[in-house]
Protein backbone atom coordinates (compact mmCIF):
# COMPACT_ATOMS: atom_id res chain seq x y z
CA UNK A 1 0.00 0.00 0.00
CA UNK A 2 1.45 3.45 -0.94
CA UNK A 3 2.46 5.56 2.04
CA UNK A 4 0.23 8.47 0.97
CA UNK A 5 -2.81 6.21 0.89
CA UNK A 6 -1.88 4.74 4.27
CA UNK A 7 -1.58 8.24 5.71
CA UNK A 8 -5.07 9.12 4.41
CA UNK A 9 -6.60 6.17 6.20
CA UNK A 10 -4.77 7.02 9.45
CA UNK A 11 -6.04 10.61 9.49
CA UNK A 12 -9.62 9.39 9.05
CA UNK A 13 -9.46 7.14 12.10
CA UNK A 14 -10.93 8.31 15.40
CA UNK A 15 -10.22 7.22 18.93
CA UNK A 16 -13.09 5.30 20.54
CA UNK A 17 -12.77 7.43 23.68
CA UNK A 18 -13.17 10.60 21.60
CA UNK A 19 -16.29 9.16 19.96
CA UNK A 20 -17.68 8.31 23.39
CA UNK A 21 -17.07 11.86 24.59
CA UNK A 22 -18.74 13.25 21.47
CA UNK A 23 -21.75 11.00 22.02
CA UNK A 24 -22.14 12.29 25.56
CA UNK A 25 -22.34 15.90 24.36
CA UNK A 26 -25.01 15.27 21.70
CA UNK A 27 -28.41 16.79 22.43
CA UNK A 28 -31.63 14.80 22.40
CA UNK A 29 -35.23 15.90 22.05
CA UNK A 30 -38.45 14.13 22.94
CA UNK A 31 -40.74 12.62 20.30
CA UNK A 32 -43.72 13.80 22.34
CA UNK A 33 -44.47 10.26 23.49
CA UNK A 34 -42.76 8.82 26.56
CA UNK A 35 -43.35 5.32 25.17
CA UNK A 36 -41.63 6.07 21.86
CA UNK A 37 -38.84 7.87 23.73
CA UNK A 38 -38.26 4.74 25.81
CA UNK A 39 -38.16 2.66 22.62
CA UNK A 40 -35.68 4.70 20.57
CA UNK A 41 -34.05 6.86 23.28
CA UNK A 42 -35.45 10.10 21.86
CA UNK A 43 -34.32 12.01 18.76
CA UNK A 44 -30.57 12.65 18.82
CA UNK A 45 -28.89 15.36 16.77
CA UNK A 46 -26.85 14.03 13.85
CA UNK A 47 -28.83 10.76 13.59
CA UNK A 48 -31.26 9.61 10.90
CA UNK A 49 -34.67 8.21 11.95
CA UNK A 50 -37.13 6.51 9.59
CA UNK A 51 -40.76 5.97 10.62
CA UNK A 52 -42.76 4.00 8.08
CA UNK A 53 -46.13 2.34 7.56
CA UNK A 54 -48.63 1.47 4.82
CA UNK A 55 -50.30 4.26 2.86
CA UNK A 56 -53.53 3.92 4.86
CA UNK A 57 -51.67 5.04 8.00
CA UNK A 58 -50.31 8.27 6.54
CA UNK A 59 -52.19 10.34 9.13
CA UNK A 60 -50.28 8.92 12.10
CA UNK A 61 -46.97 9.42 10.27
CA UNK A 62 -47.89 13.03 9.51
CA UNK A 63 -48.94 13.59 13.12
CA UNK A 64 -45.63 12.20 14.38
CA UNK A 65 -43.74 14.45 11.97
CA UNK A 66 -45.66 17.56 13.05
CA UNK A 67 -44.84 16.76 16.67
CA UNK A 68 -41.16 16.37 15.85
CA UNK A 69 -41.14 19.78 14.19
CA UNK A 70 -42.70 21.31 17.30
CA UNK A 71 -40.24 19.42 19.50
CA UNK A 72 -37.28 20.97 17.69
CA UNK A 73 -38.57 24.46 18.49
CA UNK A 74 -39.56 23.74 22.11
CA UNK A 75 -37.19 24.92 24.90
CA UNK A 76 -34.41 22.66 26.17
CA UNK A 77 -35.86 22.58 29.70
CA UNK A 78 -36.54 19.24 31.40
CA UNK A 79 -40.29 19.75 31.02
CA UNK A 80 -40.20 20.44 27.26
CA UNK A 81 -37.11 18.45 26.16
CA UNK A 82 -36.72 20.28 22.86
CA UNK A 83 -33.79 21.53 20.76
CA UNK A 84 -34.83 25.21 21.07
CA UNK A 85 -33.78 25.62 17.45
CA UNK A 86 -35.04 25.97 13.90
CA UNK A 87 -36.52 23.15 11.81
CA UNK A 88 -37.03 22.38 8.11
CA UNK A 89 -40.01 20.49 6.71
CA UNK A 90 -39.31 18.84 3.35
CA UNK A 91 -42.67 17.81 1.91
CA UNK A 92 -43.07 15.46 -1.07
CA UNK A 93 -46.36 15.45 -2.95
CA UNK A 94 -47.48 13.98 -6.27
CA UNK A 95 -50.52 15.81 -7.62
CA UNK A 96 -51.29 12.98 -10.06
CA UNK A 97 -52.33 10.95 -6.98
CA UNK A 98 -52.77 13.51 -4.18
CA UNK A 99 -55.84 15.57 -4.98
CA UNK A 100 -56.46 16.81 -1.44
CA UNK A 101 -54.91 20.05 -0.24
CA UNK A 102 -54.27 18.56 3.22
CA UNK A 103 -51.23 16.80 1.76
CA UNK A 104 -49.55 20.21 1.62
CA UNK A 105 -48.34 22.01 4.75
CA UNK A 106 -51.34 22.44 7.04
CA UNK A 107 -50.96 25.49 9.33
CA UNK A 108 -54.06 24.51 11.31
CA UNK A 109 -52.60 21.11 12.22
CA UNK A 110 -49.28 22.64 13.21
CA UNK A 111 -51.07 25.25 15.33
CA UNK A 112 -53.13 22.58 17.13
CA UNK A 113 -50.05 20.45 17.76
CA UNK A 114 -48.16 23.49 19.06
CA UNK A 115 -50.92 24.41 21.52
CA UNK A 116 -51.05 20.87 22.90
CA UNK A 117 -47.26 20.96 23.31
CA UNK A 118 -47.47 24.27 25.18
CA UNK A 119 -45.92 26.68 22.69
CA UNK A 120 -47.42 29.59 20.76
CA UNK A 121 -48.04 28.73 17.07
CA UNK A 122 -46.50 32.07 15.98
CA UNK A 123 -43.20 31.04 17.56
CA UNK A 124 -43.33 27.76 15.65
CA UNK A 125 -44.07 29.38 12.29
CA UNK A 126 -41.28 31.89 12.88
CA UNK A 127 -38.75 29.08 13.33
CA UNK A 128 -39.92 26.74 10.57
CA UNK A 129 -38.69 26.59 6.98
CA UNK A 130 -40.70 24.65 4.37
CA UNK A 131 -39.67 23.18 1.02
CA UNK A 132 -41.84 21.05 -1.31
CA UNK A 133 -40.93 18.65 -4.13
CA UNK A 134 -43.39 17.52 -6.81
CA UNK A 135 -41.48 14.72 -8.58
CA UNK A 136 -38.28 12.70 -8.24
CA UNK A 137 -36.02 15.10 -10.17
CA UNK A 138 -37.45 18.08 -8.32
CA UNK A 139 -36.85 16.25 -5.04
CA UNK A 140 -33.15 15.98 -5.88
CA UNK A 141 -32.95 19.69 -6.76
CA UNK A 142 -34.68 20.69 -3.53
CA UNK A 143 -32.28 18.48 -1.58
CA UNK A 144 -29.40 20.61 -2.87
CA UNK A 145 -31.19 23.81 -1.77
CA UNK A 146 -31.89 22.36 1.67
CA UNK A 147 -28.25 21.32 1.97
CA UNK A 148 -27.13 24.90 1.26
CA UNK A 149 -29.65 26.21 3.79
CA UNK A 150 -28.34 23.92 6.53
CA UNK A 151 -24.74 24.85 5.75
CA UNK A 152 -25.55 28.56 6.05
CA UNK A 153 -27.75 28.38 9.17
CA UNK A 154 -26.19 26.72 12.25
CA UNK A 155 -29.43 27.16 14.20
CA UNK A 156 -31.18 24.43 12.17
CA UNK A 157 -31.28 21.22 14.24
CA UNK A 158 -33.98 19.13 12.53
CA UNK A 159 -34.79 18.13 8.97
CA UNK A 160 -38.23 16.47 8.82
CA UNK A 161 -38.95 14.72 5.50
CA UNK A 162 -42.56 13.85 4.77
CA UNK A 163 -43.09 10.82 2.51
CA UNK A 164 -39.45 10.36 1.51
CA UNK A 165 -40.17 7.42 -0.83
CA UNK A 166 -43.20 9.06 -2.46
CA UNK A 167 -41.79 9.20 -5.98
CA UNK A 168 -40.15 5.77 -6.02
CA UNK A 169 -43.44 3.96 -5.35
CA UNK A 170 -44.94 3.25 -8.75
CA UNK A 171 -48.59 2.41 -9.42
CA UNK A 172 -49.27 2.16 -5.70
CA UNK A 173 -47.03 -0.92 -5.51
CA UNK A 174 -44.09 -0.27 -3.14
CA UNK A 175 -42.14 -3.23 -4.60
CA UNK A 176 -41.98 -1.93 -8.18
CA UNK A 177 -39.09 0.51 -7.84
CA UNK A 178 -37.03 0.83 -11.03
CA UNK A 179 -33.24 1.18 -10.91
CA UNK A 180 -33.15 4.78 -12.18
CA UNK A 181 -35.59 5.91 -9.49
CA UNK A 182 -33.65 4.07 -6.80
CA UNK A 183 -30.40 5.72 -7.90
CA UNK A 184 -32.00 9.17 -7.90
CA UNK A 185 -33.36 8.59 -4.40
CA UNK A 186 -29.90 7.41 -3.34
CA UNK A 187 -28.35 10.68 -4.56
CA UNK A 188 -31.03 12.76 -2.84
CA UNK A 189 -30.68 10.89 0.43
CA UNK A 190 -26.89 10.98 0.25
CA UNK A 191 -26.90 14.76 -0.15
CA UNK A 192 -29.20 15.27 2.84
CA UNK A 193 -27.54 12.67 5.06
CA UNK A 194 -24.03 14.09 4.54
CA UNK A 195 -25.00 17.67 5.38
CA UNK A 196 -27.07 16.63 8.40
CA UNK A 197 -24.30 14.42 9.80
CA UNK A 198 -21.69 17.12 9.26
CA UNK A 199 -23.77 19.82 10.99
CA UNK A 200 -25.27 17.59 13.74
CA UNK A 201 -28.80 18.00 12.39
CA UNK A 202 -31.32 15.31 13.33
CA UNK A 203 -33.03 13.83 10.28
CA UNK A 204 -36.51 12.31 10.62
CA UNK A 205 -38.30 10.85 7.61
CA UNK A 206 -41.58 9.04 6.97
CA UNK A 207 -42.12 6.52 4.21
CA UNK A 208 -44.02 3.57 2.78
CA UNK A 209 -43.62 -0.11 3.52
CA UNK A 210 -43.28 -3.07 1.16
CA UNK A 211 -46.03 -5.62 0.69
CA UNK A 212 -45.67 -8.59 3.04
CA UNK A 213 -47.61 -11.55 4.37
CA UNK A 214 -49.79 -11.08 7.44
CA UNK A 215 -48.01 -11.73 10.72
CA UNK A 216 -44.66 -10.25 9.67
CA UNK A 217 -43.31 -6.72 10.08
CA UNK A 218 -43.07 -5.32 6.54
CA UNK A 219 -39.80 -3.81 5.38
CA UNK A 220 -39.55 -0.13 4.44
CA UNK A 221 -39.77 0.77 0.76
CA UNK A 222 -36.84 2.62 -0.79
CA UNK A 223 -34.19 0.01 -1.37
CA UNK A 224 -31.13 -1.26 0.46
CA UNK A 225 -29.36 2.09 0.62
CA UNK A 226 -32.15 3.67 2.68
CA UNK A 227 -32.25 0.75 5.12
CA UNK A 228 -28.48 0.87 5.61
CA UNK A 229 -28.28 4.68 5.88
CA UNK A 230 -30.98 5.17 8.51
CA UNK A 231 -29.64 4.84 12.06
CA UNK A 232 -33.04 4.00 13.60
CA UNK A 233 -35.98 2.41 11.76
CA UNK A 234 -39.45 2.10 13.30
CA UNK A 235 -42.59 0.53 11.84
CA UNK A 236 -45.96 1.98 12.97
CA UNK A 237 -49.16 -0.04 12.90
CA UNK A 238 -52.65 0.45 14.45
CA UNK A 239 -53.60 -1.62 17.49
CA UNK A 240 -57.17 -0.76 18.38
CA UNK A 241 -59.58 2.12 18.98
CA UNK A 242 -60.90 2.94 22.43
CA UNK A 243 -62.78 5.69 24.27
CA UNK A 244 -62.65 7.00 27.80
CA UNK A 245 -65.78 8.53 29.24
CA UNK A 246 -65.66 11.62 31.45
CA UNK A 247 -69.21 12.58 32.41
CA UNK A 248 -71.08 13.34 29.20
CA UNK A 249 -67.90 13.83 27.18
CA UNK A 250 -66.36 10.96 25.25
CA UNK A 251 -62.65 11.44 24.52
CA UNK A 252 -61.38 9.15 21.76
CA UNK A 253 -57.97 7.51 21.91
CA UNK A 254 -56.23 5.25 19.44
CA UNK A 255 -53.58 2.67 20.23
CA UNK A 256 -50.67 2.12 17.86
CA UNK A 257 -47.81 -0.35 17.91
CA UNK A 258 -44.27 0.92 17.23
CA UNK A 259 -41.80 -1.82 16.27
CA UNK A 260 -38.13 -0.85 16.18
CA UNK A 261 -36.30 -2.98 13.62
CA UNK A 262 -32.97 -1.14 13.60
CA UNK A 263 -30.97 0.76 16.22
CA UNK A 264 -27.20 1.38 16.52
CA UNK A 265 -26.85 0.15 20.12
CA UNK A 266 -30.14 -1.46 21.18
CA UNK A 267 -31.43 -4.96 20.65
CA UNK A 268 -34.02 -5.38 17.90
CA UNK A 269 -36.77 -6.14 17.08
CA UNK A 270 -38.43 -4.40 20.00
CA UNK A 271 -42.00 -3.10 20.28
CA UNK A 272 -44.16 -0.86 22.44
CA UNK A 273 -47.76 0.37 22.37
CA UNK A 274 -48.59 4.06 22.55
CA UNK A 275 -51.81 6.07 22.63
CA UNK A 276 -52.73 9.15 20.63
CA UNK A 277 -55.70 11.47 20.94
CA UNK A 278 -57.92 11.75 17.90
CA UNK A 279 -58.80 15.30 16.78
CA UNK A 280 -61.73 15.78 14.43
CA UNK A 281 -64.35 13.34 13.19
CA UNK A 282 -64.61 9.90 14.72
CA UNK A 283 -64.23 7.98 11.45
CA UNK A 284 -62.18 10.58 9.62
CA UNK A 285 -59.89 12.42 12.07
CA UNK A 286 -57.80 15.35 10.89
CA UNK A 287 -54.94 14.82 13.32
CA UNK A 288 -53.56 12.60 16.08
CA UNK A 289 -52.04 14.17 19.19
CA UNK A 290 -49.34 12.22 21.01
CA UNK A 291 -50.44 11.75 24.58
Amino acid sequence: MPSSMFQTYITDMKCALDLLDQHGTLQKMSTGSSEIDSLIDGIQEGSFYLFYSCRENQLILDSLLYRHLIGCILPKSNKKNGFESTAILFNNIDFSYDKNKHHLLNPEKIAITAKYAGIEPKIVFKNLFVQTAYNLEHQMEMAEEISDKIESNPNIKLLAIRDLTKFTVKDRNPNSIVNDDANTLKKTLGTLYRVCTKNKVAMVATGDCNVTNNGFIPKPAGGTYLKHTANVIVHINPHFWSTTTNGNNVTPYVSFKASMIKHPYQRTPKSISFYVKRIGKRMNPMLFILD
